[in-house]
C-alpha cells in the first residue's frame, strides 16, 4: 500500500473508533460541570493568495484538539493538530536490469499544530464559538518504493520539508448529538483563516526526471489556507 493510502486508511479508522468510543461514552456519562472538549474531525484545506498560484487544488486530511476551560470564564485553551495530503502521484518502474516493476508513490503534505484560545459560551446545548491560534505549519514531500500490487512500503525518503509560522482565526458551531439539557457528545464543524509565512515546498509534478536523475522545482511563497473541519467532540 502507498504512503497516501496508507494515510488515509489509518485517518480514516482511528477516527472511526474514537467517535464510536465518545457517542458511547457521551451516552452513559452524569451531568456534571464541563471542564474541557476532546475531539476529532475530518477536514478539506483550499488554497489562498501565493499559495493558490502554485497549489490550484484542495488538501484533505484528518485531526483533533484537546482544550480545558479557564475556571469559570467563557475562555478555552488547548492545542489542535492535523495532517493533510494536498497532492499524490504514483506510477510503476521496473529495476535496471531485471523484468520486475516496484510501485514509486509521492505525496505532498502538510502538518498543522497549533495553540488554540476559544470564546465559548459555557451552558446550551447548541453552543457556537470564536477562535485564535498560532502555532506552525510543516510541510514536506515523501517518495516511497513499494511492491507494485500495493504491497509493504519498500523504503521512503523525504524529497524536502520546510517549517514556518502559521496563525489565524475561525469561528465554529456546535450541534448536540445526544439528549439532555447538556449535551456532551456534539457534532463539531468550523470554517478557519490560517496565515502562513514563507516557506519552501512542491506539488504534484515538481519531481521530473532528467538524464535519468531526479530534479526538483522547489517553490517558495506565502502558505495561507482556508481551512473547513467537520467532527464530532465530547464535552467532559
Amino acid at each position: 500500500m502507498n504512503t497516501i493510502s496508507s494515510f488515509v486508511t489509518r485517518a480514516t479508522s482511528a477516527l472511526s473508533v474514537c467517535f464510536l468510543a465518545l457517542l458511547i461514552g457521551g451516552a452513559t456519562i452524569v451531568h456534571a460541570q464541563e471542564i474541557g472538549q476532546v475531539g476529532g474531525y475530518f477536514m478539506t484545506v483550499v488554497p489562498r493568495g501565493e499559495f493558490s498560484e502554485n497549489v490550484t487544488n484542495n488538501g484533505y486530511g484528518a485531526g483533533g484538539q484537546f482544550l480545558i476551560r479557564l475556571g469559570p470564564s467563557p475562555f478555552l485553551a488547548g492545542g489542535d493538530f492535523g495532517a493533510i495530503v494536498y497532492g499524490s502521484e504514483s506510477r510503476r518502474e521496473p529495476i535496471s536490469g531485471t523484468n520486475l516493476q516496484v510501485r514509486v508513490s509521492t505525496s505532498n503534505n502538510i502538518f498543522l499544530g497549533h495553540f488554540v484560545l476559544r470564546a465559548q459560551p459555557r451552558t446550551g446545548p447548541v453552543r457556537p464559538y470564536i477562535d485564535g491560534l498560532i502555532g506552525l505549519k510543516h510541510l514536506f514531500t515523501i517518495t516511497s518504493i513499494s511492491d507494485p500490487d500495493g504491497g509493504e512500503t519498500i523504503t521512503s525518503d523525504t524529497d524536502l520539508s520546510d517549517t514556518t509560522l502559521s496563525y489565524g482565526f475561525g469561528g465554529g458551531l456546535q450541534i448536540p448529538l445526544t439528549k439532555g439539557r447538556e449535551a456532551r457528545v456534539v457534532l463539531d464543524t468550523n470554517v478557519r483563516y490560517l496565515r502562513g509565512a514563507r516557506a519552501a515546498y512542491l506539488k504534484k509534478g515538481s519531481i521530473r526526471e532528467e538524464n535519468g536523475l531526479p530534479v526538483f522545482d522547489v517553490l517558495f511563497s506565502r502558505t495561507d489556507v482556508i481551512a473547513v473541519q467537520i467532527g464530532v467532540t465530547f464535552r467532559f
